[in-house]
């Protein structure tokens, strides 16, 4: 007998009077697509998706399986490989999917057979009642499939889907492997045979669901707990404590892994916090289970939750964490606005202060906010740019430790930071500091710090605020591309016009004025500029000047012929030196001003 003599009249025996049908002696009944359809839809509700296409795969198995052993006692088989493709013809006449062999590849030991599934009933029902779905769906076809040759063959055979249509692709394709063919992935399959009824799936769901109810149970006693602690003000450090001891973690509440509370379980969790947040030793997540939760309200962040434990966390452990968070949360922001209204009051402080010009009444509050303006300060202003980064530049400087305590708020384009005593004293240090540590926070932002002058009252110390904010526009934007820092004593006397002037007109005025000389003295390498320097700073002495450059009077009168020419200027007149002496300001600062600033290490 032959696969394809198979004649669906020769198969099945129908008795229109008791309307039994038979399949090789054995009683069977037409089932509508429909009611299979509902049976997979009731059993992926009731079971879950997994589930039901565990008992589904369970379900075809034994269909495949009988019907195996069916066919082959009906008749005498020609040889092996007919009897194994028989299977796709049968399941065809059954009406359940169009079967296209595609290759069979056939030894004792071993069975290697493709083909091409048209027409599947359960991909048509899964698209009609779930959509396409990111798996394969035919999971009766893949059961019978499996059970079939399994009985043909005489060995254990497993099926799988390559494509399946009712997860997108334009066709199903099956590929069948005897058990020790089969690559890792696809061993898997063993275990949805295993289990056995359906008794047993409903009793392991009945089971979860308990499990799951419990945990939500004990999960409300803690939230109820964490409630309490809310409404009896405790603080954070409190209620991490107690929700660490619950789950017995390690837990962590910090903001760019500087750390605002921690509830280490032992000191071996507190080195695995510092090596995985500070050293970034990545590692760590290999030996340990670590975890972590942003902690939000609304658009602002408040900082992030770290659970460091030895195990994976279980769904209980996911849940109050859950609870947990929403009550830190709450406290979190609610400390957020009390300090924020405080911290405003103390920037209104400073602004009022530092923009009125009446002194009367800031002495007498400024100890208030332990501020005394009639002592040494000297005030840093700090433009960052993109300027949206400017919130979390004041949050990182908020939580730092070396910033945290010292006197600062944003106003305007900038963050202004008053440095004291000591501070003041070693101002290229701490404004380098500064700088490095925030370039290294923030890597992709600009920051353009401005020093202003030292103060010893409230008058000067407007004019430091002054001088800090001018001198931050003027370095970004002579130097847009680099993080630089500039003092009040590196811009010399230009400082008058850079608080009076429109720092682009004064850019553009030393560029008119000796721009030309500049670029002559760097295409040629001579040393104009030097020169004209020189010259002014001797008051237009020849003889002076020539001896300070060891040149002869009439090789000093042939350079300042061409740098005359050059810069379009009559240098005999009090206005040409002017315009000169003031357009060699503007370089020379701009010049210290590029050169990077010293990087010192805490």
């Amino acid at each position: 007998m032959k696969a394809s003599q198979l004649l669906f009249d020769n198969l099945i025996e129908t008795d229109p009077r008791t309307g039994i049908i038979k399949f090789n002696h054995k009683r069977s009944v037409l089932v509508s697509v429909e009611a299979l359809g509902l049976l997979r839809r009731d059993l992926i509700n009731t079971l879950g998706m997994e589930r039901a296409k565990g008992f589904l795969m369970r379900y075809g198995w034994e269909w495949g399986k009988k019907d195996g052993e069916t066919i082959a006692s009906m008749y005498n088989w020609k040889n092996p490989k007919e009897l194994l493709l028989a299977g796709p013809v049968l399941h065809t006449l059954e009406g359940v999917v169009t079967v296209e062999p595609d290759t069979i590849e056939l030894t004792e030991s071993s069975i290697h057979f493709t083909g091409f599934w048209r027409n599947s009933f359960e991909a048509q029902e899964h698209i009609e009642y779930l959509g396409a779905g990111n798996d394969h769906t035919c999971w009766i076809l893949v059961g019978y499939a499996s059970g079939y040759l399994t009985s043909a063959f005489g060995k254990d055979v497993i099926a799988y889907e390559e494509c399946c249509f009712g997860k997108g692709d334009s066709y199903c394709r099956f590929v069948a492997k005897t058990v020790e063919q089969l690559e890792e992935k696809h061993k898997s399959y063993l275990n949805y045979y295993k289990a056995e009824t359906l008794v047993s799936e409903l009793d392991r769901a009945y089971q979860e669901l308990n499990s799951i109810n419990q945990t939500i149970i004990e999960s409300d006693k803690i939230h109820e707990e964490l409630t309490n602690y809310l409404l009896e003000d405790k603080g954070l450090s409190e209620t991490v404590q107690f929700v660490a001891r619950v789950l017995n973690r390690s837990l962590v509440i910090d903001y760019y892994n500087k750390q605002i509370e921690s509830a280490f379980l032992d000191r071996e969790d507190e080195a695995i916090y510092h090596n995985w947040a500070d050293r970034f030793i990545y590692t760590e997540e290999r030996h340990n289970d670590i975890s972590t939760f942003p902690i939000r309200a609304n658009t602002v962040n408040l900082g992030r939750l770290v659970v460091i434990g030895r195990e994976k966390m279980t769904q209980k452990d996911q849940l109050m964490i859950s609870r947990a968070r929403s009550i830190f949360t709450v406290q979190m922001y609610h400390d957020w606005k009390i300090t924020r209204s405080l911290w405003k009051k103390k920037e209104n402080f400073f602004e009022e202060m530092l923009h009125h010009s009446i002194d009367e009444g800031y002495e007498k509050f400024s100890h208030l906010f332990h501020f005394l303006p009639n002592n040494p300060n000297r005030v840093i202003s700090i433009k960052v740019e993109p300027s949206e980064k400017r919130q979390d530049v004041m949050q990182f400087l908020k939580l730092h430790p070396d910033y945290s305590k010292k006197d600062f708020f944003s106003n305007d384009e900038f963050i202004i930071m008053i440095l004291t005593n000591e501070d003041m004293e070693q101002i290229l240090h701490v404004s380098a500091n500064l700088l490095t540590q925030l370039k290294q926070q923030f890597k992709n932002g600009g920051f353009y710090i401005g020093v202003g002058r030292k103060s010893k009252n409230l008058a000067d110390l407007r004019k430091s605020y002054e001088d800090a904010r001018s001198i931050s526009n003027f370095i970004h934007l002579t130097h847009p591309a680099d993080s630089l820092i500039s003092l009040y004593e590196d811009m010399g006397s230009i400082m008058m016009f850079l608080k009076g002037t429109d720092q682009t007109e004064l850019i553009e005025f030393y560029k008119k004025t000796i721009g030309e000389l500049v670029e002559y003295d760097k295409v040629n390498e001579s040393h104009f500029l030097i020169t004209l320097k020189t010259y002014l700073d001797y008051n237009g002495n020849l003889q002076q000047t020539a001896d300070k450059l060891h040149l002869s009077i009439a090789g000093l009168r042939y350079r300042l012929d061409r740098i005359a020419e050059l810069c379009d200027v009559d240098l005999k007149t009090g206005e040409g030196r002017f315009h000169c002496q003031l357009a060699l300001q503007i370089y020379f600062a701009m010049l210290i001003n590029g050169k990077k600033p010293p990087i010192i290490h805490s």
